[in-house]
């Protein structure tokens, strides 16, 4: 028998879902043996087309009324867990939680979890500015014990127009160099871990990097697959 199938909640933005999908299907690959076509977990990869609230509360009630709607109408499946294939969006996941009949498991508090299992006491975060003002990663952190480093506000503004660019498909190399720069400023700060805290960002992040790098796409879809082929 094959286990029930894995519901993504994304559009948050389009491109950053599609790098999950990938992802899971190529661990699947890597990881778990994945050959024939029967080998391969069931997704449903539901895309949103929510108005985003990346930098602003003003559209955050707008988008929660959707999801909990598309959240409501994955009720009727029978479902193995639900994931959310942006950060920001997990603002919001207390909410969704209470609206669904599926469990969900958090990007938040498997990259969390990572980082503890690594022995890492300090990180250095990139996301948002919606991400980084809520604290959510923040707050999970610091319960494990471990700090975090975030940005100056200024570079929070470059980490949100690079993150536009990637939703937009106009993204370049100076995003990357900002990426990268903005990182060994997090890293001379104590940071010895960089937290990809933003689906978008691992598609323009520097390929390799000095110090240990949490992918939160990769993350999510190594606990996905876990659960999924456990």
């Amino acid at each position: 028998m094959k286990n029930k199938p894995i519901a993504i909640l994304g559009g948050m933005g389009p491109e950053a879902s599609a790098y999950l999908y990938s992802t899971l299907i190529n661990n699947a690959i890597k990881y778990f043996g994945a050959k024939n076509n029967d080998d391969f977990p069931e997704i449903l990869l539901y895309s949103i087309p929510v108005p985003d609230f990346i930098s602003s509360d003003d559209k955050k009630a707008e988008a929660l009324e959707m999801l909990i709607n598309r959240v409501v109408n994955l009720n009727s499946l029978d479902l193995l867990c639900m994931c959310i294939a942006c950060n920001t969006a997990h603002i919001l996941i207390d909410e969704l939680k209470n609206s669904s009949k599926t469990p969900f498991v958090s990007i938040i508090d498997v990259v969390v979890e990572a980082i503890k299992k690594d022995g890492i006491k300090k990180v250095g975060l990139l996301g948002t500015p919606s991400t980084i003002s809520s604290g959510i990663y923040q707050d999970a952190l610091d319960k494990k014990g471990i700090q975090t480093i975030i940005p100056r506000q200024k570079d929070i503004g470059l980490l949100e127009h690079a993150i536009r660019n990637v939703i937009e498909g106009t993204y370049n190399v100076s995003d990357t160099e900002h990426l990268f720069r903005i990182s060994d400023q997090l890293k001379n700060g104590g940071a010895r871990g960089i937290v990809l805290g933003c689906t978008e960002i691992p598609l323009i992040f520097p390929k390799s990097y000095s110090l240990p790098v949490y992918n939160s796409v990769e993350i999510l879809s190594i606990a996905l697959l876990k659960r999924y082929y456990s």
